[in-house]
């Protein structure tokens, strides 16, 4: 299982087969044969699982989301409950973290890069959008693909704050319409944006999604 990522205190989304309702859960143990995890959780209710249920797993990996089917085999206490779940017989690739889209309001800036050694006169805008590979925002201005900004934001983490500031190319540019005002929703590719930022960005959509997973 270490090839595609999955292992002890990993966060996963469970649910039964045929029931498109997630639930969350971590991976508590991994033995020769069996994986263990905690009580999935929705909210507040607890999913309640038996022997010989059918279960379906998502789960980020290197890189990657990717997702199985699984039997439960039963519940084994060890201080807390664990329910144990069959080794997968197949483990598919979901998407690739880059395409792994959060479709939530952000706060953002952007700007021009300047061309001589004035600052960026950066300007505040709306994320409709993000991923670990770019962002969708509503800018004012008109910019054709190709085009590089310079974008900056902020994105609460666990424990701490996720500060970015990078350099995006225009790939997509759609004109719209909003209150009589002539707008631009444009598709952002991050530039040069290392790998570490990237995950983080990853982990701050994965967890979100499943906030969100747990709150319908």
């Amino acid at each position: 299982m270490k090839q595609v990522g999955l292992s002890v205190s990993q966060r996963i989304e469970i649910a039964l087969v045929g029931i498109p309702d997630y639930f969350v859960s971590i991976v508590e143990d991994i033995t020769a044969d069996e994986i263990f995890i905690g009580v999935p959780y929705r909210g507040l209710a607890p999913l309640v699982l038996s022997p010989g249920d059918r279960v379906k797993v998502n789960f980020p990996g290197d890189g990657e989301m990717f997702t199985f089917e699984s039997m439960v085999t039963g519940r084994r206490e060890a201080g807390v409950p664990l329910y144990g779940l069959t080794f997968p017989e197949k483990i598919e690739r979901i998407q690739r973290r880059r395409d792994v889209r959060l479709f939530a309001l952000h706060e953002i800036q952007y700007a021009e890069v300047p061309t001589g050694r004035e600052p960026p006169a950066f300007k505040k805008a709306k994320a409709l959008d993000i991923s670990a590979g770019g962002l969708r925002l509503v800018a004012e201005n008109e910019y054709p693909p190709g085009t590089i900004l310079l974008v900056k934001f902020t994105l609460p983490m666990r424990n701490s704050h996720l500060e970015t500031l990078t350099r995006a190319r225009v790939v997509r540019k759609e004109p719209i319409l909003l209150d009589n005002q002539q707008l631009f929703h444009l598709g952002l590719e991050f530039v040069d944006l290392p790998q570490s930022q990237k995950d983080k960005i990853f982990s701050y959509i994965f967890w979100k999604m499943m906030e969100q997973s747990r709150l319908r």
